[in-house]
């Protein structure tokens, strides 16, 4: 079961990475987008990129540690980060639809 946990926590990661430094999605919104609201959304990918990328970490930490204190304080950093991720990608959503109403 352990090593289903570290193969989830290495495709987290990548996703993360991936959504951090090599996504362009937002950059190809420019031409129908206002500049701060792209700015805005390539801010809340990269954030979201960055925050999966540490999903990834403690998913891995949490997983694999045996201390009860540790692994309390893991998976409580866990669920922050899965809800910051999910308010970010609420945001983005957000901007997609003030998009399409325009």
């Amino acid at each position: 079961m352990s090593t289903i946990g570290g193969i989830l926590a290495l495709l987290i990661g990548v996703a993360g990475w991936y959504y951090l430094f090599y996504s362009q999605a937002a950059d190809r919104l420019v031409a129908i987008e206002a500049p701060v609201a792209n700015q805005r959304r390539r801010r809340l990918r990269r954030m979201n990129g960055a925050a999966m990328l540490m999903l990834a970490v403690l998913l891995y930490a949490g997983i694999y540690t045996e201390a009860p204190q540790a692994f309390m304080l893991i998976w409580l950093g866990v669920c922050l980060l899965l809800a910051i991720i999910l308010v970010l990608g609420i945001a983005d959503i957000w901007l997609t639809v003030r998009l399409r109403r325009r």
